[in-house]
């Protein structure tokens, strides 16, 4: 069966992640499957809630760096190790979590430059722990874990469109007739998508 052009598109990069998952909201919007909508609005829009934050934005690899004075000297953009923080903190800052849409990531990677969180208010706890004064503190992401992000989210996306394609034919149209739409059908794109989001670790869907 010929491809439909919406997969053939992101496979060659043809179109952005941000276009094929509002087709692909498009297109899935009358099979009514919650799990699906809360994903790609998430992807879409950012993630307000942590609690559906996929794993694959969590625990990210980033580098904390600094600009400010250490001893004589006058610092900018230097790496600041973990071990500068107060234990009670570390666990927090190093469970480093992107929760940015993935509009925002794909641009961040297209013009390299920087993304991550603001950690200058520990800077009254760094001069105390270490002596360095901070006049800014800046844990950022590194391109590696954003790249992995877009690919995970990419290859997600063309998985569940292959299965839709499998189950209900070519998808130029973005639209499923409403004929075609059975319980099976749609309980088998659900499974399909359950397994495919939760890499297969077990968690249980929160809505």
């Amino acid at each position: 069966m010929t491809k439909s052009q919406i997969i053939k598109d992101l496979a060659t990069n043809k179109i952005s992640l941000e276009e094929t998952l509002q087709r692909l909201l498009i297109i899935t919007n009358d099979l009514d499957i919650n799990e699906i909508k809360v994903w790609i609005s998430g992807e879409l829009n950012g993630y307000s809630n942590i609690t559906i934050l996929p794993n694959y934005r969590k625990n990210v690899s980033q580098v904390i760096k600094y600009s400010g004075i250490n001893g004589r000297f006058q610092m900018t953009n230097q790496t600041l190790p973990i071990t500068a923080f107060p234990v009670e903190v570390r666990e927090k800052i190093q469970n480093s979590t992107i929760i940015e849409s993935i509009s925002t990531i794909e641009k961040v990677l297209v013009d390299e430059s920087k993304i991550g969180i603001d950690l200058t208010q520990f800077s009254g706890i760094i001069y105390e722990e270490t002596g360095i004064k901070c006049y800014k503190i800046f844990q950022e992401y590194s391109q590696i874990a954003l790249s992995s992000i877009v690919s995970n989210v990419k290859n997600k996306v063309l998985l569940i469109l292959l299965d839709l394609e499998k189950e209900f034919g070519n998808l130029d149209s973005l639209d499923i007739e409403s004929e075609a739409i059975t319980r099976d059908k749609v309980e088998k794109i659900r499974d399909t998508f359950s397994t495919i989001y939760y890499d297969g670790v077990g968690e249980k869907y929160i809505g």
